[in-house]
């Protein structure tokens, strides 16, 4: 069976290039994801399965009411559909007249980047729903899962041997913008957010391995112990190791949004193990697995995390302030929005608390989605969401698949569960590596395998 490099490889740069943030790293990324999309959608021909074919065209619908924001249209039809653009560039530009044609958005070129980021991971979701039918899940993930410690390694040997303060990435890359730089991300929530992801998927692979394990490995403490010296347990072993290295990192970030919404994805995993077992494996297998989390959270230092949440009300205030801005925005913008990345640009007028910390984001994705699309956008992307989410439902309740499938699969959704708590109070996803890795995520949940598959030695981490 063919292993997932490309995909692993788009992974890779997105989160090893600062989250791939700036010009240079996102059109690439962005050209590679579509590449491999549409290679998905062409080779399996994507259309032909009618579930991702009413994902492909909820995705169109999205993809084309984005593009209309960016269109230059009349003066008149878009004072008519959008009066708060007119009112904004009175406000915003001096001596503004306005000119023949304009575009709904309050800055094209930011909206056309982000048609250009849904376009892509859009082609990569469905086309690599499909692609994950070709490759071995169990492969895959054990990269993924390495490339996540070492990603956790980096942050951790800088909060362990750097300066608190630290302005370069990798010790030789200054943010344009300064941030609150932990591992390769230019700011902490957004390391914790890439981490986050990939905590449960990484515990449900380990317990995948647990569950292929012979029957005679479980039959007794001598056995049990020559079972783990094995290679089989070895790797389960690492899956172990990975996770508590993993937490330690997210939780060293000091984000406490990181640590909520992580904490909300452990326990959304174990959701799925208490449903999934019965007797008393039910309640040690969920205990071991949140109680993983918690060691990991002790041995980081408790102290910090608790005098970070006790700060927390600190940055309340501010967010505050930004939602309601948000609802003024969203109240001025209805029907179309401000465009898709035209949320900064609004908040140069709108923005009402002082001016020592610009907020260019809502932090709130749910609130800036509304604010910057509009009816227009919004409707289509609950669409797509909901789209997405009856057919990763439709997944959950099938039963063919193999014991590895089944269990990340589970730990996918749950990673996604995390970002999407997350994203209430923070804008992870906005970072393109990270978006990418929820496109992953979210393709690995709602595919469909080929047919049952049986337990494979064949691949090692």
């Amino acid at each position: 069976m063919r292993r997932g490099w490309p995909l692993l490889v788009l992974l890779a740069w997105g989160v090893l290039c600062f989250g791939a943030v700036y010009p240079w790293a996102y059109w690439p990324l962005f050209a590679a994801a579509a590449a491999l999309g549409l290679t998905g959608v062409a080779r399996d021909r994507a259309w032909r399965d009618p579930r991702l074919a009413r994902l492909l065209l909820a995705l169109a619908v999205l993809c084309g009411a984005i593009a209309i924001q960016t269109v230059a249209l009349p003066s008149w039809l878009v004072t008519t559909l959008s009066p708060g653009v007119d009112r904004f560039f009175r406000e915003f530009r001096l001596g503004y007249h306005p000119a023949d044609l304009n575009a709904l958005s309050l800055d094209p070129a930011a909206t056309r980047v982000v048609l250009a980021e849904v376009v892509a991971f859009g082609l990569l979701l469905v086309g690599a729903a499909r692609l994950v039918r070709r490759w071995s899940l169990e492969w895959l993930i054990g990269q993924v899962m390495m490339l996540a410690v070492a990603v956790a390694v980096v942050g951790i040997v800088q909060a362990a041997i750097l300066d608190a303060d630290v302005d370069r990435i990798y010790g030789f890359w200054t943010p344009r913008q300064g941030g609150a730089i932990f591992g390769p991300f230019v700011n902490r929530n957004h390391f914790a957010g890439w981490m986050l992801m990939l905590l449960p998927v990484v515990a449900a692979y380990g317990w995948a391995l647990l569950v292929q394990a012979p029957d005679a490995a479980r039959r007794g403490g001598r056995a049990w112990g020559r079972w783990l010296g094995s290679p089989d347990g070895n790797r389960v072993l690492l899956a172990l190791a990975s996770l508590l290295i993993m937490t330690a990192a997210l939780v060293l970030t000091g984000s406490r949004s990181g640590i909520a919404a992580g904490a909300i994805a452990i326990v959304a995993f174990a959701g799925f193990l208490w449903r999934g077992l019965r007797g008393a494996p039910r309640l040690v297998v969920t205990t071991a697995v949140v109680g993983v989390f918690v060691a990991a959270m002790l041995w980081s230092g408790p102290g910090a995390v608790a005098a970070r949440f006790g700060r927390a009300s600190d940055d309340v205030g501010g967010r505050l302030s930004a939602w309601r801005d948000t609802g003024r925005i969203i109240s001025d913008f209805p029907i179309v929005g401000t465009g898709l990345g035209g949320y900064r640009r609004a908040m140069l007028i709108y923005q009402t608390r002082d001016r020592e910390a610009f907020y260019a984001q809502a932090h709130n994705d749910y609130l800036q989605l509304v604010a910057e699309g509009g009816l227009l956008v919004t409707i289509p992307a609950v669409l797509v969401a909901g789209v997405l989410i009856l057919g990763i439902g439709r997944r959950l309740r099938s039963g063919d698949e193999s014991p590895m499938t089944y269990w990340i699969r589970r730990g996918a959704v749950a990673g996604l569960i995390g970002i999407a708590a997350q994203s209430v109070v923070e804008f992870s996803l906005q970072m393109p590596g990270n978006a990418v890795l929820a496109v992953a995520l979210a393709a690995v949940a709602v595919h469909r395998p080929r047919a049952p598959l049986h337990s494979s030695h064949a691949h090692r981490v």
